[in-house]
């Protein structure tokens, strides 16, 4: 279901098609490293998921993993948010800030969404990759620091510095170990156990002894495309609890719809997430 290799511990990934054997494999090598690694995917595939592995499994395991999604926080606030500031450097600076960078110091710093990252930002990350050393806003002092990095995108960020909003250097620096994770569509033989997994993980926060599925429902399931990918399985498994009556759920206690490959086509995901996201929102 999940793997366990020698002293590498990937039992919180649940997976056994030939897709996910090939990511456990690249996980084996990536892990006996320290090198920057960039983790491409769509969204829901389990990217910090498969970051937290690497850490857990590296010799940083007992150092910190600190996670920030780059574009859940305002171009004007993730300056901040990353490098930190001192007492007085803006108007709302009413104390000295530690830095993500400084928290994750001697451990492994999460950037995900990185693709959403402003072009001044960049540059600075740059320079810490480059120097292990960073300003806080306002500080006059360099502070050192040693973090792994890893990134994570599920824009095309080839693409994105074709574009020229995301600078070359930076894509070569982040981008030493490449890993790429197969959308749920593309190991369908894997729903089962997914399935089963998240059944057994939410059923007592629901209040209900079910069981499994009935062979209906899991077929239901797996000719599904989920373009959620596995946090989408996760949902609808939840909901398939609250509205199950019966020891197994059927396939109307299931809320999915035909889809298709090109299902998710009204969504273009090479614009930015914050973009998309609003015009959803509306």
């Amino acid at each position: 279901l999940s793997a366990e290799r020698g002293r590498h511990d990937y039992n919180e990934i649940i997976g056994s098609s030939s897709a996910m054997r090939k990511v456990f494999e690249v996980l084996d090598r990536v892990v006996e490293t320290d090198l920057p690694v960039r983790i491409a995917g769509e969204s829901g595939t389990g990217k910090e998921l498969i970051a937290r592995a690497i850490h857990k499994n590296g010799a940083r395991a007992k150092r910190p993993f600190v996670s920030v999604n780059c574009a859940a926080v305002p171009d004007s606030l993730l300056s901040s948010e990353l490098f930190g500031h001192v007492k007085g450097a803006f108007t709302d600076a009413t104390r000295d800030r530690e830095g993500l960078f400084a928290a994750a110091h001697t451990g492994t710093l999460f950037l995900d969404e990185i693709g959403e990252m402003p072009l001044v930002l960049q540059v600075k990350l740059l320079r810490v990759l480059q120097s292990q050393e960073f300003r806080r806003i306002g500080d006059d002092l360099d502070t050192k620091v040693d973090v792994r990095l890893i990134t994570a995108t599920n824009r095309d960020l080839e693409k994105a510095v074709e574009a020229g909003v995301f600078r070359q250097d930076l894509y070569y620096r982040i981008n030493v170990f490449p890993l790429t994770l197969p959308p749920l569509r593309e190991r369908r033989e894997d729903i089962p156990l997914l399935a089963h997994h998240f059944l057994l993980k939410h059923r007592t926060k629901v209040g209900k002894r079910v069981e499994g599925f009935t062979p209906p429902a899991m077929a239901r399931l797996c000719s599904y495309d989920f373009p959620g990918n596995v946090r989408e399985l996760e949902n609808k498994v939840h909901h398939a609890l609250v509205m199950a009556q019966a020891e197994y759920i059927r396939p109307d206690d299931i809320s999915v719809g035909r889809a298709s490959a090109s299902s998710g086509a009204g969504v273009d995901i090479s614009r930015k997430f914050r973009d998309v996201k609003r015009e959803v929102v509306e």
